[in-house]
């Protein structure tokens, strides 16, 4: 398996999409934190107003405070957390990993290691490896960008307990390995980068969508957060603050149990040509 995971490394390394990638990333960073600026100033200076507002469309108060929560105090960490739990890094990072295991189909060199006599969980668990690796770069690079303005305006800040900052990077972590294992799994059950990249950036917004209406129906504000992975990294600091810090633990282990598993079994399966 080193073999393999020396092969993969070169090939991420000249990697044009991860470079690509990596810039935007750091770029879109520094551009939604501006933005996100921008916004918190306004809804922190109207902050009575907007309570008022949220409360006349019928929201409760727990839904309220939960949504105005997510106005960071002025620090850099509060920039920093905000970019890990944006769910935008994901789809750049669905980018990058359906193209880095889609391609082998789309030129064939999958069959290359396979031909050569490598067992396939080893060839998976390569590829999976090397996807962690670009997931974590594709997040450093967005966090750099939100946190660069963080830095600008707050200087190195921070009002969080040491403990809970690491707590919460812990859960931020294993919750990325659990979606990177999502999109391997994607790439190896469609074998196309096209439709692999389509349906790893199609599926969670349809999913997202789908819980929320059932969210409405039975008024289970906590549904989505605990059931859906996605939504639960968005939710991470407010479960790590009040509690629930399992939540992101647990999520992330099933999710990435089940699709190392269903991923395996389809990549044995498979008639590599």
């Amino acid at each position: 398996m080193t073999t393999l995971i020396k092969a993969d490394r070169y090939k991420l390394r000249k990697s044009r999409s991860l470079k690509v990638c990596l810039i935007v990333a750091f770029g879109l960073g520094i551009l939604m934190a501006v933005l996100y600026h921008m916004a918190w100033k306004t809804l922190g200076d109207n902050l009575e107003a907007t309570r008022s507002m949220m409360t006349a469309f019928g929201s409760d108060e727990k839904t309220v405070d939960e949504m105005l929560s997510i106005i960071p105090e002025e620090n850099l960490w509060a920039y920093i957390t905000t970019a890990l739990a944006d769910t935008n890094v994901l789809y750049i990072a669905a980018i990058v990993i359906s193209i880095f295991v889609g391609s082998e189909y789309s030129m064939g060199t999958i069959k290359n290691a396979v031909a050569r006599g490598y067992a396939r969980p080893a060839i998976y668990g390569s590829k999976l490896l090397l996807s962690m690796l670009a997931m974590l770069l594709v997040v450093v690079a967005y966090v750099l960008g939100g946190g660069t303005v963080g830095v600008v305006l707050y200087g190195f800040s921070a009002k969080a307990a040491v403990g809970q900052m690491f707590l919460q990077m812990a859960a931020y972590l294993v919750e990325y390995i659990a979606v990177c294992g999502l999109y391997v799994m994607i790439a190896v059950l469609l074998k196309s980068t096209g439709h692999a990249i389509a349906f790893s950036l199609v599926m969670p917004m349809l999913v997202s969508s789908v819980l929320q209406i059932v969210v409405m129906a039975y008024s289970n504000n906590d549904l989505i957060s605990r059931l859906w992975l996605f939504q639960t990294v968005t939710a991470t600091q407010q479960l790590c603050q009040y509690g629930n810090a399992h939540v992101p633990f647990l999520s992330a282990a099933v999710y990435f149990t089940v699709t190392l598993v269903i991923g395996l079994f389809v990549f044995h399966r498979q008639e590599i040509k």
